[in-house]
């Protein structure tokens, strides 16, 4: 009889935080923003190369 109790449901939101850390390992928001802004530089310093 014992084995039939149910669970107690555990709270989904106290859980959620740890559950964030999970996924796909990706460059942060500020990494990619970075990374297009030296692209930019670079470019722009290229066509100055050719321009003159």
């Amino acid at each position: 009889m014992e084995n039939n109790r149910q669970r107690q449901r555990r709270n989904p939101v106290a859980a959620a935080p740890i559950l964030r850390k999970g996924g796909a390992h990706l460059k942060s928001k500020t990494a990619e923003r970075a990374k297009t802004r030296s692209q930019l530089k670079r470019d722009a310093s290229e066509w100055r190369r050719w321009r003159d």
